[in-house]
């Protein structure tokens, strides 16, 4: 273990920090000449699109980089630690606990590749805490439930005892949050923390982690392409492009005075509550009717007697064609269940799934066979994680194709490459990409494939479940632009399903608020976001990051917005 010399109120300095990744055409640079100082207490935010070097930059900290990262002379990351400043790339074997746990703790952005999935969630947090914080099984078990509590986990006595595999992906995340907090590092590093959580939960979280820096005098770095969360929790921001840092300063400084273009391209990005669309003069006859529409599915029983759980109670909903129709809700609404319902993925318990418009009729329901050729032309999906919709041995030609061949649609291979080139270039995709696999592409690009897989047997109808929510904010507002192109150039109804307030309020035309499986609030963008009648709704939209504006310094909410007088916000 090397000592250095004190750094005063320096909690974390790196400084000239070079890696190169050994691939197979040589060595890639990943993170050039990376400075960066953490002082106690302070919230660093780190932001930049994907490939920027800021999870790189991070996990370094940590000695968690990959068997093939070269780290280069003369890079060089001190930690202050028990009033000793260690040199991190110096240290090895059991010194290593001294950073992990000890004085840093980090939040993944992949809880699911982050927790043992053969052991329970409450024996990886217990033993943390007792190797860490000499607590015992008990004490740690008592923390271990407080924390599941703060930070929004429903029944935490029942879902500390779990499995990961057994929580849903907001569920996940914030138990990998709970994990990450139990030690009472000094530094933690929280890596697009709150991307999968619901708004509600999100802001509990950032409440959290603040009331944690207040108590303990935690530093963090805050990894997120969310502008709008940073501005709520930074003190300052770092700025990553390509490796290297292009801008760095105040929080307030660097969001609303930015020097660099690129900080300039990223908030130019990001969606706004001022600039309300219009709702249409006219509302468009129905594409696709759900009438009294109810899903539910039978849980474990206890030998006697199977309990059920409805998931959609009794929804009735008429989408207009050529409309954009926002679902939003937290997880567990019901959101998504009702988006498959839509395309026969989920089973109708009661009612109804009728489209119009169609060359044949579709029509499907509870007891009713559902005729999936004409629905799969006539409705499709565009995932949330495109790279796992994607089959990594397919080429993108072969992906976009595959519903053509398996529904013949198209009579000759000519046919069918014409047809994709057609939708490929609709979809921004260069013709020479198609002979590419996935893992060739970015997040936005492997989007774009899956939306042209969509498009390709001329649907009528889209769902698009959090389409948007892992992708980076420029590249996210590159696909929202496309969905609305799609929209006016094909005449598209699309079901936009997302967590993600201030992008439903820049995209759709309609907003639908589900709660428990049930719709609380529905009407246009306007009335929704300005005008809220519900308590529910008003609770999801005081908890929208915004930044404020150009003349202030920290976050204005989307309460506040609301709250402001209609013709002074438009």
């Amino acid at each position: 273990m090397m000592i250095n010399q004190s750094m005063n109120d320096k909690l974390l300095e790196i400084r000239d920090l070079t890696i190169d990744f050994n691939t197979d055409e040589g060595l890639v640079r990943a993170v050039n000449n990376v400075n960066l100082t953490v002082r106690p207490g302070e919230v660093m935010g780190l932001v930049g699109e994907s490939g920027s070097g800021k999870s790189v930059t991070a996990k370094t900290i940590m000695r968690l980089t990959p068997g093939n990262a070269v780290i280069q002379h003369p890079s060089q990351i001190s930690l202050q630690h028990e009033n000793r400043d260690l040199n991190v790339l110096k240290l090895r074997g059991r010194d290593l606990r001294l950073v992990r746990g000890d004085a840093v703790s980090m939040i993944f952005q992949e809880p699911m590749a982050s927790f043992a999935p053969a052991l329970r969630i409450s024996d990886q947090m217990i033993q943390t805490m007792q190797i860490h914080l000499g607590y015992s099984k008990e004490q740690a078990r008592r923390r271990g439930i407080e924390l599941f509590e703060r930070v929004g986990i429903v029944d935490p006595e029942k879902r500390f005892d779990q499995y990961v595999f057994e929580l849903s992906g907001g569920m996940r995340q914030r138990a990998m949050i709970a994990m990450a907090l139990s030690t009472e590092p000094k530094l933690l590093i929280a890596d697009e923390p709150t991307t999968a959580l619901d708004v509600t939960i999100q802001a509990q979280v950032l409440d959290l982690m603040l009331e944690l820096r207040e108590q303990m005098g935690m530093a963090m770095i805050f990894i997120t392409h969310d502008l709008g969360v940073v501005s709520k929790i930074a003190d300052n921001v770092t700025v990553m492009k390509k490796g290297e840092v292009v801008e760095a300063g105040t929080a307030e400084r660097v969001l609303f005075r930015p020097e660099h273009t690129y900080t300039q391209r990223l908030l130019d990005a990001l969606p706004h509550l001022e600039d309300l669309p219009e709702a249409p003069k006219h509302t468009p006859e129905p594409l696709l009717s759900v009438k009294d529409l109810s899903i539910t599915y039978p849980l474990a029983g206890n030998g006697r007697k199977t309990e059920y759980f409805t998931a959609v109670k009794n929804i009735s909903l008429d989408l207009p064609e050529g409309q954009i129709i926002g679902l939003v809700g937290e997880s567990g609404s019901g959101k998504t269940t009702l988006g498959k319902a839509m395309l026969g993925a989920a089973p109708i318990s009661s009612g109804q799934v009728e489209y119009f418009h169609t060359q044949k009729e579709v029509k499907f329901g509870a007891g009713m066979k559902i005729k999936r050729k004409r629905l799969a032309q006539t409705a499709q999906l565009v995932f949330q994680d495109p790279y796992s919709s994607l089959n990594p041995r397919m080429t993108v030609r072969d992906i976009i194709a595959e519903p053509l061949e398996a529904m013949k649609i198209t009579k000759t291979r000519e046919e069918t490459d014409a047809r994709v080139i057609e939708v490929a270039k609709r979809c921004h995709i260069e013709v020479e990409h198609l002979r590419r696999f996935p893992h060739a592409f970015s997040g936005g690009q492997r989007q774009r494939i899956s939306i042209a897989r969509a498009l390709v047997c001329n649907p009528k109808f889209i769902v698009a479940d959090e389409s948007v929510a892992a992708l980076d904010v420029s590249i996210q507002a590159e696909i929202l632009k496309l969905l609305k192109e799609l929209k006016e150039e094909l005449g598209l109804t699309i079901l936009f399903i997302s967590h993600d307030l201030s992008v439903i309020a820049n995209l759709c035309d309609r907003v639908c608020v589900m709660k428990h499986g049930e719709f609380v609030e529905e009407g246009t963008v306007r009335e929704i976001f300005l005008e809220p009648k519900q308590a529910y709704t008003q609770k999801l939209i005081a908890s929208i990051p915004l930044l404020e504006a150009p003349d202030k310094t920290r976050l204005r909410t989307g309460a506040q917005v609301a709250a402001k007088p209609v013709m002074e916000t438009l």
